[in-house]
This record gives C-alpha cells, sequence and structure tokens, in this order.
C-alpha cells in the first residue's frame, strides 16, 4: 500500500514538474513579454483610429454628419490635398 502510495505521488510530482516547466515556457524572457506588451497596444492604438476613421467615412459618405465634409475638405487644404 505504501509503495502504491509513493508511486502515486511520484507521477503526480512529475505531472507538476511537466506543468511548471510548461509555464515557465510560455512566459519566458521578460523582455520578450515586455515587447508584446508594446507591440500589442500598439496594435490596438493603430486599430482603434482605423475603426473611427472608417466609421467616420461611412457616416459621412451616408450623410448621416453633414458637417464632416467641410471639415475633411478644410484638413486637405491645410494638409495640401487639394486639388
Amino acid at each position: 500500500m505504501a509503495n502504491e502510495v509513493e508511486k502515486d505521488s511520484l507521477r503526480q510530482l512529475k505531472r507538476i514538474e511537466r506543468e511548471l516547466t510548461e509555464i515557465k515556457d510560455r512566459t519566458g524572457d521578460p523582455r520578450r513579454m515586455f515587447m508584446n506588451g508594446i507591440l500589442y497596444g500598439a496594435g490596438a492604438f493603430v486599430g482603434g483610429i482605423i475603426a473611427v476613421a472608417a466609421l467616420g467615412w461611412v457616416l459621412s459618405f451616408l450623410g448621416v454628419i453633414p458637417g464632416l465634409d467641410a471639415i475633411v475638405a478644410y484638413l486637405q487644404s491645410v494638409v495640401g490635398f487639394d486639388r
């Protein structure tokens, strides 16, 4: 009986060791995690800007925001895209 308990305990310890190794492999290097966080934040920021711009363009195209075309024309003249 004691031998079976030891074998069971040994199996559980090996399983725990494998799980800890897997967790260590996933977390890895702090510099890598920092860069992942930076890139994730930058991607979310750029994606948000693109989503807001696309929504504004669609609403302007549909005429829901009537004054937006004047603002766009002004910004184009300031930037130098007026033709």
